[in-house]
């Protein structure tokens, strides 16, 4: 006995992550059909971008609000990562710019502190010495 399930999704192969959901107009190729006489059918296609090749693939209109969904999440998500990418990489711009600027400051701060932390670890020594 078979069993049919209702809520599979179209084989797509690929992530969600770089494609979109797009209403074409297409022909059956039945002679004796409306869309031998112009009045197309309209169906839903997924269309991704596989190793540089667009892949087109049919979307089920049972599955259409379903796929719209995970589709829309995806979209949402890689404009979120572009954004924190951009802030990210500004950051860094800044930090170089801001170190390139202050380079001789921050090789004084630098030699200040070390210096203090020598003679905060060889301070307890020359007290033990002099006793």
């Amino acid at each position: 006995m078979k069993i049919k399930t209702a809520k599979l999704l179209p084989k797509i192969d690929v992530s969600y992550s770089n494609g979109g959901i797009y209403l074409q107009r297409v022909r059956c190729g039945k002679s004796n059909c409306k869309c031998a006489r112009g009045e197309t059918h309209t169906a839903y296609y997924y269309f991704a971008r596989v190793n540089g090749k667009l892949r087109k693939t049919y979307v089920r209109k049972a599955d259409l609000e379903e796929l719209s969904e995970l589709v829309d999440e995806a979209k949402f998500n890689r404009d979120r990562r572009r954004t924190v990418l951009k802030e990210a990489n500004e950051s860094v711009r800044e930090t170089r710019r801001y170190l390139r600027e202050n380079k001789d400051e921050l090789e004084k701060q630098k030699h200040e502190f070390l210096s203090q932390l020598i003679r905060d670890a060889t301070q307890p020594l020359i007290e033990n010495k002099a006793k």
